[in-house]
């Protein structure tokens, strides 16, 4: 999807889920001190290339898998690391690479359900399996954004970012827009689990 017209759709999408997002202040507990997040990502695009003149037709197939999770230091500092594995097909020859990122978030003060918030990266791809034959790197990875809060353990994601990657031969720079999920398995709202006393469940 073009990169503009996928930011437009942002932006007019967030009013809706403003709206639609709990108002009471649930926020705070989701992002606060030993909150953990999952952030699952993926991403596809398929295009294809006609040159005119030409009778063959180019076909680029990207797959990206980048799972990443946070620990909440407070309630502003938020350190991650991920996988990444990305599958590149080009007219049929395709490869895999492996790779690790890390990062740090600051989460804004939450506005009612909405948190904004700004995010530094960086990461190691390995193309040859885990040496440091054909390696590229990703700094820096940046990215902006905001959470609107969905029920007490899950944000609906939206991001503009932007990133730098080479390995030593070829660089690219790109422009990333994105809508995704994060789910909060533990928080400082999480309900602590019941007390068991000779076989019988006491709560607290």
């Amino acid at each position: 999807m073009n990169t503009r017209r996928l930011a437009f759709a942002l932006a007019l999408a967030s009013p809706l889920l403003a709206a639609i997002a709990p108002t009471r202040p649930a926020s705070a507990a989701l992002v606060g001190a030993g909150a953990i997040e999952i952030n699952p990502k993926v991403s596809f695009s398929h295009s294809n290339l006609k040159r005119e003149g030409y009778g063959n037709v180019d076909n680029f197939t990207d797959l990206e898998l980048a799972p990443t999770i946070g620990y909440c230091l407070n309630d502003r500092f938020e350190v991650t690391s991920g996988v990444e594995i990305r599958h590149q097909s080009d007219n049929g020859t395709s490869a895999t690479a492996l790779g690790v990122l890390a990062g740090l978030t600051y989460n804004f003060r939450p506005q009612g359900s909405i948190v904004p918030f700004v995010g530094l990266g960086f990461g190691t791809l390995f193309t040859s399996g885990f040496t440091f034959d054909n390696t590229a790197v990703l700094a820096p990875a940046l990215s902006g954004g905001m959470r609107v809060l969905v029920g007490d353990a899950a944000s609906v994601n939206m991001s503009l970012g932007y990133e730098h990657e080479t390995d030593g031969h070829v660089s690219t720079n790109r422009i990333t827009a994105g809508v995704g999920v994060s789910l909060f398995p533990w928080h400082a709202g999480s309900a602590p689990p019941p007390a068991t006393v000779s076989g019988r469940t006491r709560s607290r």
